[in-house]
């Protein structure tokens, strides 16, 4: 479903299930830890603290910002626990399965 936006490289990214096309924008839909900003402006390098680019649900009804956000480690992770809690709290399809997952994936994530 998203490859028309991303081409072939849309495997670099994480998928969050669940969410729908008017969720809020601070959940958390895609992700992908890059060093780059979106069009590799020139002013980030391998050098360059690595962020995470994230992408809200936004991105399924045409009108997310082209590059989505960057974000340190600390405000990623606050806003997938916030993704996940939103999942719970609003009984989506398998939230229990994709809470999981992600709770795994936070615990890997060094600050």
């Amino acid at each position: 479903m998203m490859e028309p936006y991303f081409g072939k490289n849309i495997q670099q990214y994480r998928y969050v299930p669940g969410l729908r096309s008017d969720d809020p924008k601070d959940v958390v839909l895609m992700y992908m830890q890059t060093r780059y900003t979106w069009e590799s402006d020139g002013t980030h390098t391998i050098f360059s603290p690595p962020r995470w680019l994230v992408l809200s649900p936004e991105i399924m009804s045409g009108t997310c910002p082209e590059g989505g956000e960057l974000l340190d480690t600390p405000e990623f992770k606050r806003r997938l626990q916030m993704t996940i809690a939103f999942l719970k709290e609003h009984q989506r399809p398998s939230w229990q399965v994709v809470a999981e997952e992600q709770s795994n994936f936070l615990k890997s994530v060094k600050d």
